[in-house]
């Protein structure tokens, strides 16, 4: 069993994003989240997800959402795919866990040096 997210884009309507969950609806939504992690995340994204969001700032805000997901839930993946859609196409993007700055991490940089516990 599986729940599906579908997202296109057409001349009509624009970007459209439709929601297949288990059972076999097919529902238009402003946006869709699935998976093990998306129970982690509901209150993130219906707090901070905006219908006029620019290209950028929806990038910004589905690694956010997905990133907090991989902090919680140890099957989420441990780096974020994402997939953006427009009337030019469909482009794919991927930071892998070394760009991400997970939830109660101190914030990643090339002068961080990992603590060890002494033996």
């Amino acid at each position: 069993q599986a729940g599906m997210i579908v997202a296109g884009w057409d001349e009509r309507e624009g970007g459209s994003v439709y929601a297949l969950p288990l059972g076999g609806s097919m529902i238009k939504v402003p946006f869709s989240i699935g998976g093990s992690g998306s129970a982690y995340i509901y209150a993130f994204c219906d707090r901070n997800w905006r219908p006029d969001m620019t290209e950028e700032e929806c990038h910004a805000f589905v690694v956010k959402s997905v990133t907090l997901a991989i902090g919680r839930d140890g099957s989420s993946g441990g780096c974020v795919r994402t997939v953006t859609v427009t009337k030019d196409g469909a482009k794919r993007g991927f930071l892998p866990n070394t760009a991400l700055q997970l939830p109660g991490e101190a914030a990643r940089s090339p002068q961080t040096t990992p603590v060890t516990a002494a033996a």
